[in-house]
């Protein structure tokens, strides 16, 4: 298979299949994920889960949760499993409603890590290596803990939003590199695979 008709399936399958999903054509399409680390508390809730609850009647709205970006360091495999499934109860019982939104578990979306091998062979390791949380992370836990993954998994992040061909992104200030290397690695998408027409996405403050 030629690698433009590998992006045309990801595109089709981002635009087609999960757009049936869309409530307006004419509707913003938001994407935001979060990591199943603990129990849901306040802080989560009033940081993220109420504007997600309000968004969803706006916009077209993907809410899900990133269990792939977890293994990228030490993890207790049922303890995964368990606060993964905990996330997801909480979400809906927050007020997140599938006849509203998508809510769903990035693993059972296998589109991610597939895209995310696919460009990862075009993004330079140059890119990766000027990335705060990288070194951060590496030094909590030790060079011996420290797997590719890690440095890898801006990509996943980057893809994350891409695949969904999201216009908005509310992002922290913490996020704000991440959102860069979004913005490169589309520009450099579509300058390698002119057929794929990654959208450049919007930093927005809900």
């Amino acid at each position: 298979m030629k690698w433009t008709s590998l992006f045309k399936k990801f595109f089709s399958w981002g635009r087609t299949t999960l757009g049936q999903q869309m409530k307006q054509e004419t509707w913003k399409r938001v994407v935001s994920r979060v990591q199943p680390t603990g129990v849901l508390h306040l802080g989560n809730y009033h940081g993220a889960i109420k504007n997600w609850v309000s968004l969803q009647v706006t916009y077209d709205t993907f809410f899900f949760i990133i269990d792939l970006h977890v293994i990228t360091l030490p993890y207790d495999v049922q303890e995964l499993s368990r606060a993964t499934r905990e996330a997801a109860a909480s979400y809906l019982a927050c007020g997140l409603g599938p006849s509203k939104t998508s809510v769903f578990v990035q693993s059972h979306v296998r589109a991610h890590v597939e895209l995310m091998w696919l460009l990862s062979s075009t993004t330079p390791i140059g890119w990766l290596n000027r990335m705060i949380q990288f070194n951060e992370k590496s030094r909590k836990v030790g060079n011996k803990n420290v797997g590719v993954a890690l440095l890898t998994f801006p990509i996943l992040m980057a893809y994350d939003i891409l695949l969904y061909q999201s216009d908005l992104v509310p992002v922290g200030e913490d996020q704000l590199q991440y959102l860069e290397l979004k913005r490169e690695l589309s520009e450099r998408g579509n300058y390698l695979y002119g057929e794929r027409k990654w959208m450049k996405m919007g930093r927005h403050n809900f």
